[in-house]
């Protein structure tokens, strides 16, 4: 699969409109499915950026890839890890669930600070690079040689993936289960550059929040419809 300035800034271009889009149907519903709504956008914010990386590593422009990486990174390497849990417990009627939830937003927090922040302090901490036609973006880590690799590769997926799969919410759990199977799938095919392509999978999959919020909004005026009758 190639993927190039061409793919992300097109799928860009695709889902702030959804974005948009979503935001709009989802504002006669509950406040936590608003804030679920602002996901495509996001993603489409986070395509654009890495389509600029694309353009700065074509050009030979330094300055360019690293301002545009770090805002690539600033998606995948924190807010990821707090958006979703966030987006999960502002929607989750359990309590149980909700409190589960608020640990795995705190815990991404502070991950993602330790990840990301080190970036923009220290510039050699990040290189940026083509490798198989997809960028892989390197990171220097604070725990490199204190934690085993394995437990970071872990802990990132599980509070990613964690609260989409255990949500009330039907809908969200598919979102979790297709999430899972593009983690996977990068894995298997593009272990080399896993966070630039697993987030291209990911934005791709946000579209499904669009028929979530359709869906969900159907359901609520057949609700209440029948509460009229």
């Amino acid at each position: 699969m190639c993927f190039s300035a061409t793919a992300s800034i097109s799928l860009g271009l695709v889902l702030v409109p959804v974005g948009i889009y979503s935001i709009k149907r989802a504002g006669a519903l509950p406040a936590g499915f608003r804030v679920l709504a602002l996901t495509p956008l996001l993603f489409g914010l986070q395509q654009t950026l890495e389509g600029f990386v694309w353009l700065g590593l074509a050009s030979g422009d330094v300055f360019a890839t690293r301002l545009s990486a770090l805002g690539f990174n600033f998606f995948s390497l924190f807010f990821w890890l707090v958006w979703i849990p966030l987006c999960c417990y502002s929607i989750e009627p359990s309590a149980l669930k909700r409190k589960l939830f608020s640990l795995l937003f705190m815990l991404g927090l502070a991950h993602g600070l330790s990840l990301y922040v080190p970036l923009l302090l220290y510039k050699d901490w990040l290189t940026v690079e083509i490798v198989g036609h997809s960028i892989n973006y390197s990171a220097r880590l604070l725990h490199d040689g204190h934690v085993p690799i394995i437990f970071l590769q872990i802990l990132y997926p599980l509070i990613i993936i964690a609260p989409l799969l255990l949500s009330s919410n039907g809908h969200v759990k598919i979102l979790g289960v297709i999430t899972l199977s593009s983690l996977l799938l990068t894995r298997l095919h593009f272990d080399y550059a896993l966070i630039s392509v697993w987030c291209y999978f990911a934005a791709v999959s946000s579209i499904y929040i669009l028929f979530m919020i359709i869906q969900t909004l159907k359901r609520a005026e057949k609700s209440a419809v029948g509460i009229t009758i």
